[in-house]
């Protein structure tokens, strides 16, 4: 009996050093953590690591009081050499994240960046770099609080403004505005296919034919970067569309680096588009037969299956002038072989946009090799003058693309012109 009871005594004793001792060590971490005049603050929603400096939480509470602006982009941020470009949100990458897209000349200095948001969030600022030429792509990426995610995409409406600061640990350098494009497409539709390009000077009628021929072929969104200034008829055209085919071109003023387009749009976006790609003016996406549009080809080649790109088989094109009425009735002989770089259908909700053009695409791999959409380039040429390459005797007769489709793009480019109250020009 002695024996129960010291056994009893013992275990009481024991549960109450466990409990004191559980004890102590929750008082050091909520002591440990608690703010300071040298302390460092932390945010739930933000990995625990991650600690925010007393100053960048200062900053935060300023916007909040006093709502001050601060430059708005684009515009340069610490040195003239750093051009901040945009700012644009996707909730398919990390859950949600914002990104700044920023154009540089040499090395960024070690600086630590934070987002702030308007309604007190804080998160930090994940830096990438991308070697374009003679000059950088600078991302700088943070994670979006749950609270900026239900305003964006939950609670969203039209007139609806969210601001983003970027900031240092010491300053506010400049606000933006968070926003995702707006689309009739319902968010399971497949057949979303997204096609950029910037402008060109391109005769009108070859525009119509590109925009005619890519809805023939499935695309139902086009994005145009206005790199020049687009001329009163080109305005017509666009306006004319907007009327028939609400939301199916969107014009984006672009003052920049062309390198940059593809990154921006893809960006903007993403998030509603199953496919996306930028190709040229003078370039035309064709689904190789028995396909006769993108849509059903990706579909029923990829259906659900996260492929994350699909490459392109370069085919170039020289002109033949005794066919005169569409581009690719002019253009008939193909050059052999196609020195041009490949370019790639990419699958938004598959890659990180971050990677896009980098060499971990995996496009050894079979899917990559198939090639069941061809990318043919079309010279858009002056009378009289030559295509170097078409000097060489190095040139087959391709008139598969003229044959499949010349007859359906010529029927709906001649009813557009008919409807709109222009004769063709042909």
């Amino acid at each position: 009996m002695n024996t129960i009871i010291v056994i009893k005594y013992f275990l009481k004793l024991t549960c109450l050093m466990f409990g004191f001792i559980l004890f102590l060590i929750i008082s050091f971490l909520v002591l440990t953590n608690k703010p300071s005049d040298d302390s460092t603050l932390s945010v739930a929603y933000i990995p625990q690591l991650i600690r925010i400096p007393d100053r960048v939480y200062s900053l935060s509470q300023l916007i909040l009081k006093y709502n001050i602006d601060f430059p708005l982009i684009p515009t340069e941020i610490i040195d003239p050499n750093l051009n901040v470009l945009s700012v644009r949100v996707s909730r398919l990458r990390s859950g949600g994240s914002a990104t700044f897209i920023i154009a540089k000349q040499k090395e960024l200095l070690n600086i630590e960046f934070w987002c702030l948001f308007d309604d007190g969030s804080i998160t930090p600022v994940y830096i990438f770099h991308i070697k374009k030429s003679k000059d950088y792509i600078l991302f700088l990426e943070c994670s979006l609080p749950d609270s900026i995610i239900r305003r964006l995409w939950y609670d969203r409406t039209i007139d609806q403004e969210i601001k983003i600061y970027l900031s240092t640990s010491k300053k506010i350098l400049l606000q933006g505005f968070l926003d995702i494009p707006w689309s009739n497409w319902s968010e399971d539709n497949e057949q979303s296919l997204t096609l950029c390009t910037h402008s060109l000077d391109i005769k009108l009628t070859y525009f119509i034919q590109w925009i005619e021929f890519h809805r023939l072929v499935g695309i139902s969104k086009f994005i145009i970067y206005n790199i020049s200034n687009i001329n009163h008829e080109f305005d017509a055209i666009i306006d004319s569309y907007e009327e028939e085919y609400p939301s199916l071109i969107d014009i984006i003023q672009w003052n920049y680096s062309l390198d940059e387009i593809q990154y921006d749009c893809f960006l903007r976006y993403g998030d509603i588009s199953e496919w996306i790609i930028k190709i040229n003016l003078n370039e035309y996406l064709i689904p190789r037969s028995p396909y006769d549009t993108l849509s059903k080809l990706l579909t029923e080649q990829y259906g659900r299956n996260l492929q994350s790109s699909v490459i392109l088989e370069n085919h170039e094109f020289c002109p033949d002038m005794q066919w005169k009425t569409l581009l690719i009735e002019q253009y008939i002989l193909r050059i052999a072989g196609s020195n041009r770089s490949d370019k790639y259908f990419y699958r938004p909700r598959a890659i990180d946009y971050l990677s896009i053009n980098q060499d971990d695409r995996g496009t050894n791999s079979l899917d990559q090799m198939k090639k069941n959409i061809v990318l043919a380039h079309y010279p858009v040429m002056e009378d009289g003058k030559i295509i170097s390459n078409c000097l060489r005797n190095s040139v087959v007769e391709d008139t598969s693309i003229r044959n499949r489709f010349a007859k359906r793009l010529f029927n709906e480019t001649y009813k557009y012109n008919r409807v709109h109250g222009s004769e063709p020009n042909m």
